[in-house]
């Protein structure tokens, strides 16, 4: 995506709807990597309560830090409390001004890995339990998160619960997907990417990931189906008692049309060869 098309993107999410409250608000954000308890009732600087599962939220690139500032996580924080009250914490990663901090994209990644460390730092100074953690990442936010979940399993042993991805940039995919090796470092790894012309994510070919893509809406009353597809079924090229699968999820509204998508690998047991 070209930088004016950034700035679009920007001015678009800023404007909103009646329906439709904007990602973003105008104002500049000065903070460099904080960790903010968003959890409903709670102030910003307040502690994570023990023994709750815990939800954090990470913004992603923002090519405009003295002007606007993310409102994302926030809208997370609301959107769990009208789901399931108040039985999570709900933190945000706020990096806004550190996001965007060189022309070259190289080094824009390694601020979001040092971010990530930073990250998993603060986490481990709560007393966060990585079995109760779920990471959510936005754009080059996902770079944060898929580096806070491998410096937490690097340095406890035990990998985080979930890692969501959200529209993480086909360039950053390299770095995400195969230095970070997300699929080692969470129990489940989600890569959401939509297909629309304005969107930049894409499906990954990586064990361990699902790629999850929304093709239609989907409205109370609506009476859906669904259908599992395998797309490639081959034997592991290291462990010949095992095979891999490719498979395909789909959820069918009453007109045919698939209206959600997932696809991902599984391994499964092979029978042993015939004598």
């Amino acid at each position: 995506m070209t930088a004016w098309g950034m700035v679009l993107a920007v001015w678009v999410s800023a404007v909103g709807s009646d329906d439709r409250p904007p990602f973003v608000r105008f104002g500049g954000d000065p903070a460099r990597g904080v960790l903010l308890n968003l959890t409903p009732g709670a102030r910003p600087g307040d502690p994570a309560r023990a023994g709750r599962p815990t939800v954090v939220f990470i913004h992603g690139f923002n090519p405009l830090p003295r002007t606007v500032h993310f409102t994302m996580s926030e809208q997370v924080a609301g959107a769990l409390a009208r789901r399931v009250g108040p039985a999570f914490n709900v933190l945000g990663w706020d990096w806004n001004a550190a996001t965007f901090v060189s022309l070259d994209p190289r080094v824009n990644g390694r601020s979001a890995v040092a971010q990530g460390r930073a990250l998993a730092a603060a986490l481990r100074g709560a007393g966060v339990s990585p079995a109760r953690v779920h990471l959510i990442g936005h754009s080059s936010g996902s770079i944060v998160a898929a580096s806070a979940a491998r410096t937490i399993a690097v340095e406890s042993g035990r990998r985080v619960a979930q890692l969501t991805l959200l529209e993480p940039a086909a360039g950053y995919h390299p770095l995400v997907f195969e230095r970070l090796a997300v699929a080692a470092s969470a129990e489940r790894v989600e890569n959401y990417w939509s297909p629309d012309p304005g969107a930049f994510g894409r499906p990954v070919a990586s064990p361990g990931v699902e790629n999850i893509r929304f093709r239609k809406p989907v409205r109370a009353g609506d009476r859906l189906s669904v259908r599992y597809t395998i797309l490639v079924a081959e034997p592991s090229a290291k462990r010949p008692t095992l095979g891999k699968i490719l498979g395909r999820t789909e959820v069918i509204d009453e007109a045919g049309d698939p209206v959600y998508q997932v696809d991902g690998w599984t391994l499964i047991g092979r029978r042993p060869p015939e004598a």
